[in-house]
């Protein structure tokens, strides 16, 4: 789960440098310093996964955890924000916006099932 949470990280920041430096391609007029909010969830769940070393199962935890909360955050953020613009995805910030939500609630999706199946493991 691990190297996972490392590939979200880095997705978000891919989204987040595109939008800021090619927000032109994206069908952006002007650059804006909100197309890098989704560094504000990658960098925390980088360090979740930082902190979540093989072999420290306390630091399993606690890391798997930080990174969970801020994928779901990312995720809850993203799409109230799609909603409040009626899911509009024909600006560059409204791709934007779908694609930080698509990392975020896919990779809370995972998290959660490698939560239960990690419990059921160790209920057996």
């Amino acid at each position: 789960m691990r190297n996972v949470t490392f590939l979200c990280a880095g997705l978000l920041v891919i989204v987040a440098l595109v939008g800021y430096f090619g927000y032109g391609l994206l069908g952006g007029t002007e650059q804006s310093p909100t197309s890098l909010i989704p560094l504000a969830f990658a960098i925390p769940m980088a360090i979740g996964a930082a902190i979540a070393k093989p072999g420290n199962t306390k630091g399993i935890i606690i890391g798997m955890h930080v990174a969970v909360v801020f994928a779901l955050l990312g995720g809850l953020a993203g799409v109230g924000r799609l909603a409040s613009s009626g899911f509009d995805l024909s600006g560059a910030a409204g791709k934007l916006i779908f694609a930080m939500s698509v990392i975020c609630v896919f990779y809370t999706v995972l998290a959660v099932r490698s939560f239960i199946a990690a419990r059921k493991a160790r209920k057996a």
